[in-house]
């Protein structure tokens, strides 16, 4: 039996990261650009997650962090240790934001709105984040390295503490407001996934700058969960893209999918299917206002439109149309403003 030597084995792990930090970050360009392709032709989806904003932002931010990750690999020997380190800079502010970025999307799926605190809390943090990285990074060996390792757990577990008390909170909300479990299950996996990605990789950027080994084999453990994670990105945009013809009598029973058929059905506008969809949800002109980032009277405006176009002279005759019931002439309604 043969023993590999260390230099030897050494070398053998230094290929396979190269190698799946290529692999990596083929996998995050084709999941992103077949996901702009399925917005840009708004081709049909199994799942509405791969058409959203926060969807694109989402796999954007990977991509980018694939890009920091092949740059610090294969520009290793060419960029000055300095250039690393700020590379590692924008990896910290990238996990912030891809956090920040997870709980828009739960936030779109539960038809809510992020509280406005929120948003500033997390620009804190970005703030605090790039002021603490910077001053080490341009200190050098003056700087404060145990100073440095506490401010960074510390500010890195905010995102992450937020990312789970927002995430089971917009998957509740979900539950009475959607109908589709292969998203709810995405959903589920995607937020445990970033919050174990945020732990390994806060762990990973402390252990390259710093003296200390927070975790053994981070390197090795950091790739291989990028590689099962972008694994996990292309499995989720395949599955999205693909409708099972067997299925469709029962896929087309779903909330999303009965909207969609009454808005091409109606011939409703791209906004207009927006507000029908939070009026099935419950939602009146204030909440739908503000989580449309419009003003009541415009959201007022398409109401009427949406209840002319659905044959509905209020909002209870409304959501009976979109339920797919039949409208009783004698119920009334003070419209909220």
């Amino acid at each position: 039996m043969e023993i590999i030597c260390p230099r030897k084995y050494n070398w053998y792990m230094s290929t396979f990261i190269e190698l799946s930090y290529i692999v990596t970050l083929l996998i995050g360009v084709a999941c992103f650009t077949v996901h702009m392709t399925v917005r840009a032709k708004n081709l049909t989806a199994a799942s509405p997650l791969i058409k959203w904003k926060s969807t694109t932002a989402f796999l954007l931010l990977v991509m980018l962090f694939n890009i920091c990750d092949f740059l610090i690999i294969y520009m290793g020997d060419i960029l000055s240790s300095d250039g690393l380190d700020w590379i590692m800079v924008a990896e910290n502010l990238l996990e912030v934001f891809l956090a920040y970025t997870m709980i828009c999307m739960g936030k779109d799926y539960a038809y809510s709105q992020n509280p406005r605190w929120l948003d500033i809390i997390f620009v804190v943090i970005a703030l605090a984040i790039f002021y603490t990285d910077s001053v080490y990074t341009l200190k050098g060996e003056a700087a404060r390295e145990n100073l440095y390792i506490a401010a960074m757990i510390l500010l890195n577990t905010v995102p992450v503490a937020l990312l789970v008390y927002f995430g089971i909170k917009y998957l509740k909300t979900a539950r009475t407001v959607r109908s589709h479990q292969p998203t709810d299950a995405y959903m589920k996996i995607y937020n445990l996934v970033v919050i174990i990605l945020c732990v390994i990789a806060t762990a990973s950027i402390i252990d390259s700058r710093t003296a200390r080994d927070l975790i053994w084999w981070d390197k090795e453990i950091y790739v291989m969960f990028w590689t099962v994670f972008n694994v996990l990105n292309f499995v989720f945009v395949w599955r999205s893209c693909v409708v099972d013809d067997r299925n469709e009598t029962q896929r087309m029973q779903t909330t999303e999918d009965r909207l969609n058929m009454i808005a091409q059905q109606y011939g409703l506008s791209s906004r207009e299917k927006e507000i029908a969809e939070l009026i099935f949800s419950g939602k009146n002109n204030k909440e739908i206002a503000s989580i449309l980032y419009l003003s009541p009277n415009t959201i007022k405006v398409h109401a009427s439109n949406l209840y002319r176009k659905l044959g509905a002279a209020n909002r209870v005759q409304a959501s009976a149309v979109l339920r797919g019931e039949e409208i009783t002439n004698n119920i009334t309604e003070t419209e909220e403003e």
